[in-house]
């Protein structure tokens, strides 16, 4: 599981040296910025979630604690889903599209990583926008960052404010149509508005 600390006070700017040694030669990076997905999302499924093959191997021979950790999501989203749902009556739903979609696959990167990764659960991640693609990481303490994946500018389309009151929310809108959402403070959610034009 990763370890996330709140960013230092000068917010994901603090974080731009340690992207450093992930960019390509000649790559520049004009603003980090700190990204939370919404509760709203819930959690990936098990298929869609990457994992190693040895891991999967291992998971066939424990077959009965792959069964005790199935059991135990279904009551986690018994109870969990059902705030969800009512939560999402005057939200909006925090995922359009399905997993299979490019917000879905945002989701999944965000929370899961990449093939190979090792098992994590995060909602919160960095987002590095340079002049040629946005980088995703999670910061592990001690360590630095690990990256996650990336993203290439053409695939968000559109980014939506939607805080004010008592919101937090802002969406992102994908090429292909789908929709993750964000919750994010006001500040926040204009910089990423800023950010993606």
């Amino acid at each position: 599981m990763s370890t996330y600390t709140e960013p230092r006070p000068l917010g994901g700017e603090s974080y731009r040296p340690l992207f450093a040694p992930h960019l390509q030669p000649g790559e520049q990076i004009h603003a980090v910025a700190k990204i939370q997905l919404t509760d709203l999302i819930r959690r990936v499924p098990r298929k869609y979630r990457p994992g190693d093959d040895s891991i999967r191997a291992l998971a066939a021979v424990g077959a009965l604690f792959d069964l005790v950790a199935t059991i135990a999501e279904l009551l986690y989203e018994s109870v969990f889903g059902f705030f969800r749902v009512m939560r999402r009556i005057t939200r909006g739903r925090g995922l359009q599209g399905g997993w299979g979609s490019q917000a879905g696959q945002f989701v999944v990167m965000v929370r899961h990583g990449y093939q190979g990764a090792e098992p994590m659960d995060n909602d919160r991640v960095f987002a590095a926008f340079t002049d040629r693609r946005i980088l995703i990481a999670d910061h592990l303490v001690g360590v630095g960052l690990r990256p996650l994946g990336e993203l290439p500018y053409g695939r968000v389309r559109r980014v939506e404010d939607r805080t004010g009151g008592i919101s937090d929310r802002v969406d992102l809108h994908f090429a292909d149509g789908s929709l993750a959402a964000l919750s994010q403070t006001q500040d926040e959610a204009r910089a990423l508005v800023a950010l993606f034009r």
